[in-house]
């Protein structure tokens, strides 16, 4: 999608997340240079005559510990905004960027937030963990019964003596005694497995709900970030990021 198809908002927010990287840039530059002042004032021969070796070594550790966090915001923002711009590149011809406004409750902290969404996640895999029965399940389990293995039975020829070996384990003695019962009770386990905690419909009907529910936390995540210059996560999905929802034209399928 080119740039001057942006909408006004989609550039004044790409506007606000490079001058949030140009900042974080200059912090860190900050910070680099503190660190070499305070290693050149305790080892190199700068030194002040009022310098406090003890105070000047507790500087140089804080200093290196804000360079790790400076430096991981950064990394994180410059992930952002690359994102941010690939997935607009990425949009086809006449995608329309509907802004989504989002609601903040009030008193509502950053990490209440980013628990419910880790929660419904959680929920979410699980669903999507419970297998989708293939149409084709009879046969694989016909197909497993009748591969188990049968007794071996020698001795049949006239004045021989009959013997019978019979294979280990109880699936094989099933199998053989009544294949049928054993195929039907290997589809009502199949069945309860496929249908726990729910049956598909309705587990795609949670699924859909819990991922809508996603995304609008997602979007009150980033008003809440906004608001407060809390640091982003990794991973923030660009359309969350720019307040926006790709609308298709018609007949083009938007990204």
């Amino acid at each position: 999608m080119m740039p001057a198809a942006l909408p006004q908002h989609v550039l004044v927010k790409l506007l606000a997340l490079e001058e949030a990287v140009a900042a974080l840039k200059a912090g860190a530059d900050a910070v680099e240079r503190g660190i070499e002042d305070r290693r050149a004032r305790l080892y190199g021969n700068v030194r002040r005559a009022d310098d406090n070796p003890r105070l000047l070594e507790a500087e140089l550790e804080k200093f290196m510990a804000d360079q790790k966090v400076v430096q991981q915001r950064l990394q994180a923002e410059q992930s952002i905004i690359s994102a941010c711009k690939g997935w607009l590149d990425r949009l086809p011809p006449g995608t329309k960027l509907e802004q989504i406004v989002p609601d903040v409750e009030d008193g509502l902290a950053l990490g209440d937030v980013r628990t419910r969404v880790k929660k419904l996640k959680d929920q979410v895999e699980a669903l999507k963990r419970v297998p989708v029965l293939g149409p084709d399940i009879k046969q694989k389990v016909q197909a497993y019964v009748e591969r188990l293995p049968i007794p071996s039975i020698g001795g049949i020829g006239a004045g021989e003596a009959l013997t019978v070996q019979w294979p280990t384990g109880l699936p094989a003695l099933m199998a053989f005694l009544q294949p049928d019962v054993l195929a039907d009770r290997l589809m009502l386990a199949i069945n309860q497995i496929a249908n726990t905690p729910c049956p598909l419909a309705e587990r795609e009907r949670r699924i859909a709900k819990f991922e809508e529910e996603i995304d609008r936390l997602r979007r009150t995540e980033e008003a809440i970030i906004v608001a407060t210059g809390s640091p982003r996560e990794w991973g923030c999905l660009p359309w969350v990021v720019l307040g926006v929802k790709a609308i298709e034209a018609p007949g083009v399928r938007a990204a």
